[in-house]
């Protein structure tokens, strides 16, 4: 399954696992200045699927899938991971293996054809986000001191803003996981550009888009960065309070720190230090070994959804346990318990409750991986859950304001990786 396999070239530490868990100096520009043609389509979904052979299986539909939608007809692409959805166009890194970002649109025919291209120096630059028709941030890890702003319309570098006053654990090359947008500023989670760098503390640096300038950092310390951050979608992470919550993925490097939602309040810039939320742990308190969570997204209100691990699967620990602890691991066993973690339906998905700080399974929906396939879309007031199991890839609705979750379609033909809704900005 290319998710899992993706994963395990991301070279997370074990230790991680189980204790709980650019610009380069000329662009390409192949689209038109006055923007996306009037003949693309505005609305409809894109699916993406992993195929055994380590390609990515992509395909659009106009109307919301019923019964089964099979992707075997789909186009294949060596990998396919948008990271913004804005007026109808996908952002992504290139999905044909090449360094740097495109955009992607559905012609008038239902393909999906690239309809720009910013090249970037940095082969493994990967992080691109969307605020609005006239801004959009990425990085090109060849310049790790340094993000880059450009224009989504027509798809073309407007400035850079140098981040080198940012603190970075160890004096190390930061590399931005994600960039959220309030107003103006845009805050950016920090871990290291070589490997999968982890810190011991959650790093946080910040920009303002209308300045071009850095504004400062904030951390919180023993709370660490893992690589769940990387691939997640959309900018849904201000609640109605104008409160800002950044997920972490906690400190396992012996201090057993689970995976914890922090706060940086309305009007502030720093993490509010009487705030920290533990899914897991509230979840199931006895769960010491992968306490982690994943796929944070605030629904409305101070509601939001979450795919939170409930257990560590009891094979696993026996295997640790069995060798004496992490430390003594063969690389066999290590690939053993990678293979049982990354299979096991350990995980719910939950609705979670950021001011009262409770966590609610979501019933309806069966118990998934924790790093199981898809991504979560929006369509008519409700949400569209990714459930992959061992029997069937799923994807289930569910009505924030009546609770209920009941089965929408299949997807067959491809492993779930990530659903689209192009009608809906980010």
């Amino acid at each position: 399954m290319l998710f899992k396999e993706n994963i395990y070239r991301l070279a997370i530490p074990l230790t991680i696992l189980l204790f709980g868990g650019l610009l380069s100096a000329c662009s390409e520009d192949d689209s038109d200045d006055n923007g996306p043609s009037s003949s693309n389509k505005t609305s409809g979904f894109v699916f993406v699927g992993a195929t055994s052979s380590e390609s990515v299986l992509v395909k659009y539909v106009e109307e919301l899938p019923t019964g089964t939608l099979d992707l075997s007809d789909g186009t294949d692409f060596p990998r396919f991971v948008p990271t913004s959805v804005y007026d109808h166009a996908l952002f992504l890194v290139r999905p044909d293996n090449s360094s740097g970002f495109a955009k992607y649109v559905v012609n008038s025919e239902g393909q999906l054809i690239e309809e720009g291209a910013i090249t970037a120096q940095g082969e493994n630059s990967f992080r691109i986000d969307v605020r609005d028709a006239q801004t959009g941030v990425f990085q090109d890890r060849a310049t790790p001191d340094q993000i880059t702003v450009f224009n989504p319309t027509t798809f073309t570098v407007t400035n850079t803003i140098d981040m080198s006053e940012g603190f970075v654990p160890g004096d190390a090359d930061q590399r931005y996981q994600r960039f959220i947008f309030q107003d103006d500023d845009v805050f950016m989670p920090v871990r290291g550009n070589v490997g999968a760098q982890s810190f011991p503390s959650l790093v946080i640096h910040q920009a303002n888009l209308a300045t071009n300038a850095f504004v400062g950092s904030t951390q919180r310390d023993g709370n660490g960065v893992n690589t769940i951050l990387t691939v997640a979608m959309g900018q849904n992470l201000t609640d109605d309070q104008g409160n800002l919550y950044i997920p972490d993925g906690g400190n396992y490097d012996g201090a057993g720190i689970p995976a914890a939602i922090n706060r940086i309040p309305a009007g502030s810039n720093t993490f509010d230090d009487t705030y920290t939320f533990y899914p897991a742990v509230v979840l199931n308190p006895a769960n010491t070994f992968l306490p982690t969570a994943n796929s944070f997204d605030i629904i409305g209100g101070s509601q939001a959804i979450a795919r939170v691990n409930a257990e560590t699967p009891q094979a696993a620990i026996d295997i640790v346990v069995g060798a004496g602890g992490v430390q003594n691991l063969s690389d066999a066993q290590e690939q053993q318990v990678l293979q049982i973690l990354f299979t096991a339906e350990s995980a719910r998905w939950c609705v979670l409750d950021l001011e009262a700080q409770t966590v609610s399974p979501i019933e309806g929906i069966p118990a998934v991986g924790i790093f199981a396939g898809g991504t979560v879309f929006r369509h008519d007031g409700a949400l569209y859950i990714p459930a992959p199991t061992s029997s069937e890839g799923a994807y289930y609705r569910y009505d924030p304001s009546t609770g209920v979750a009941e089965k929408a379609f299949v997807i067959t033909g491809a492993d779930i990786q990530g659903a689209f809704n192009i009608a809906n900005d980010n």
